[in-house]
């Protein structure tokens, strides 16, 4: 087997390969013409080798989702064309996974568009990390399945190990900052045994909060808000001021990809959180995020790892 990384997120890349023998590493090189288009080189030979390509397709250092995106296709080609056996991407996030359903007339299914595209380079297998949508996995084929990689065992761990330190289950709440987190939040609260609430959202439009409404008791408990991303803090910052409104002692955040784009710097600055808990799915790419002593971040490389020997091994 042969694991190779895209330029989207390299940090994450390397501390995959840590649980892999060098010579399972791959070498390759990406690169930029003068005009921006993407060079791919393979400096060894796949043939019949089992290839992974770890590249999250959300917004990284100095690139958009497209770029990150079009370079994965490139890089498949590639190694296809190198005649690998196979060749499985491990997406830690996964490009326009948000736009999943059609919600008004005319409107594009872009996580099927994405999902299209990679059947069409022939990809042999997805790995993700937490999809916003779990329907999305129906987007591909028998050809191509996809394994969707949870984050939860990490967010309970953590719970149980900083939070629940100095408190009992009877002091904290595990809170859904919308309806499409209520599943994740019962499974979390469940494990832990400890009680669950959900805030009721309505939106104006894209990125924009309508209303909040608090369904459940927090007063004088330590409140945990459990959801798959945070984009641009809206959603979180309004749900924070929700909960202290109700009495809430303190407030934590654990999601799974942190995408903290702007107005997220300044408005976690100005908000009450005690601390928000995102995963190395993505790069922090703002200087202001990295700074902010309210964020942490937890290392799931492992996980992919295992997922990756587990498809080599058949286990």
């Amino acid at each position: 087997m042969k694991i190779f990384g895209g330029s989207a997120h390299p940090e994450f890349t390397q501390a995959v390969k840590k649980y892999f023998p060098k010579d399972t590493w791959g070498d390759m090189v990406v690169d930029r013409f003068a005009d921006g288009e993407i060079n791919v080189v393979i400096n060894e030979s796949v043939r019949k080798e089992t290839c992974f390509v770890i590249q999250p397709t959300g917004p990284s250092l100095n690139q958009s989702p497209n770029d990150n995106l079009m370079e994965l296709f490139i890089i498949i080609d590639a190694l296809k064309r190198g005649s690998a056996k196979r060749v499985t991407v491990v997406m830690p996030y996964f490009g326009y996974e948000r736009q999943d359903r059609k919600d008004y007339s005319r409107a594009p299914i872009s996580a099927s568009v994405v999902a299209r595209c990679l059947e069409a380079v022939n990809v042999d297998r997805v790995i993700v990390y937490d999809l916003h949508a779990g329907q999305i996995q129906g987007f591909f084929s028998n050809k191509c399945p996809l394994d969707n990689l949870y984050v939860e065992p990490y967010f309970i761990k953590y719970i149980e190990n900083k939070i629940l330190k100095d408190l009992t289950k009877e002091d904290i709440v595990i809170v859904a900052p919308d309806e499409g987190a209520v599943k994740q939040t019962v499974r979390v609260s469940s494990r832990i045994g400890c009680s669950a609430a959900t805030i009721f959202k309505s939106r104006n439009k894209a990125n924009s909060i309508g209303t909040m409404m608090l369904m459940g008791d927090v007063k004088d408990k330590c409140a945990i808000l459990v959801d798959d991303l945070i984009d641009t803090a809206g959603t979180a910052c309004k749900a924070c001021e929700v909960l202290k409104e109700n009495g809430a002692k303190d407030v934590y955040m654990l999601a799974c990809h942190g995408l903290f784009s702007e107005p997220a710097p300044q408005r976690l600055k100005e908000s009450k959180f005690t601390k928000i808990i995102v995963s190395n799915t993505l790069p922090i790419k703002n200087d202001e995020i990295k700074n902010l002593d309210i964020i942490e971040t937890i290392d799931v490389s492992w996980l992919c790892s295992e997922a990756i020997r587990r498809q080599v091994e058949g286990k």
